[in-house]
């Protein structure tokens, strides 16, 4: 079989135009070795900073003859930002924790566990709690079951999500769903536990709540359509709204509890199974490719800098707010509530919470 002939390719570097061509490639090359050498000496130094974090908060003291077993919950630790943070806090305790796993996934939970390094002190232990969080039911019974059995918290830390679809759903308690895991099942947990929590506190521990969510997002919160109740609904109104949700309850749980710390964060873009939900397989396609050309964070990547803000960012009590990095945003991204106005969410939050 006769091919066709090519003429010879000429990149005469002579030439004007193939020498900028030239330039622009190698400068693009540079430019992305350039930021992943930075990117990874940032995480290295943010990894060396988590372990000594836990090393020094948790290892026996002059004032301490025993090693403190810190007490950590993961709403959402199967997947996702919540899994890496999960992995992380296991890893630098050296599996001396006892870390409790909340989320559906049950096969998922038992393979991470399986990675964490086997405790050695007496009172560690990690486990997996099933929990559909997205009924009420579901998370009044694993709620009564973690106040009966843990007198203490030291970290809760809040991130579930599932999208099937940006349409509305409805669970078998006539609730949406992605709302009631945007924002509902976290106010329900956070105030159920507060009490464990403040335990820990007033033993001279940790005690932190920590929310994967939109910190410094959101427009503006319709008073008049709390829940979307009247309005209708829209993805676009939660988007919109939701983040605002959390940005002020958390403002009036810190009023409520001053010995507590709160984090909100804004994660940024983190390649996570979030998107394997959806129910259109085009969609799902979609947000792989669109996830992937922005070179986001991996799931682990991003749970050490959540790990940071949680450890080291926040180290006072009161609501912080931190970013992709896990660093503090700027106040004047935070919306500040008026007591009144934090009074009408929680009020809402309650009724929307309780078990009829």
């Amino acid at each position: 079989m006769n091919f066709p002939k090519f003429p010879p390719l000429d990149f005469d570097l002579e030439k004007p135009a193939y020498r900028a061509l030239a330039v622009s490639l190698i400068s693009t090359v540079a430019f992305f070795v350039y930021k992943s050498n930075r990117r990874a000496s940032r995480l290295k130094a943010i990894q060396a900073t988590n372990a000594n974090a836990v090393s020094t908060y948790f290892a026996p003291s002059a004032s301490k003859s025993n090693v403190t077993v810190p007490v950590a919950i993961f709403l959402g630790g199967t997947a996702g930002i919540g899994r890496g943070m999960a992995e992380a806090f296991a890893r630098y305790t050296n599996g001396n924790a006892h870390i409790i796993i909340l989320g559906r996934n049950e096969a998922n939970a038992k393979a991470i566990i399986s990675t964490f390094p086997k405790p050695t002190v007496h009172g560690a232990r990690h486990e997996f709690v099933q929990c559909d969080a997205t009924l009420m039911a579901e998370c009044e019974r694993v709620l009564q079951d973690l106040r009966a059995r843990l007198p203490r918290i030291n970290y809760l830390v809040i991130s579930p999500m599932l999208v099937k679809t940006f349409g509305e759903e409805k669970t078998t308690e006539g609730k949406e769903p992605k709302l009631v895991l945007m924002y509902y099942a976290r106010f329900k947990f956070i105030k159920e536990l507060t009490g464990a929590l403040e335990k820990a506190k007033e033993q001279g521990e940790e005690a932190k709540v920590y929310i994967v969510g939109g910190a410094g997002l959101g427009k503006s919160i319709d008073w008049d359509d709390l829940g979307f109740r009247k309005k209708g609904y829209s993805f676009l109104k939660i988007r919109a709204q939701f983040p605002l949700y959390m940005t002020v309850i958390l403002q009036e749980f810190a009023a409520r509890s001053p010995s507590l710390t709160f984090i909100d964060s804004y994660p940024g873009p983190v390649r996570s199974a979030l998107g394997d939900n959806l129910r259109w397989m085009v969609a799902r396609f979609l947000y792989k490719v669109l996830f992937s050309a922005t070179f986001p964070f991996s799931y682990s990547e991003s749970g050490e800098y959540m790990l940071h803000a949680m450890l080291t960012t926040a180290k006072t009590p009161g609501v912080w707010n931190v970013g992709m990095y896990g660093s503090t945003l700027p106040i004047s991204k935070i919306y500040q509530a008026s007591e009144k106005e934090r009074k009408i969410l929680w009020e809402h939050s309650v009724e929307e919470t309780s078990i009829q």
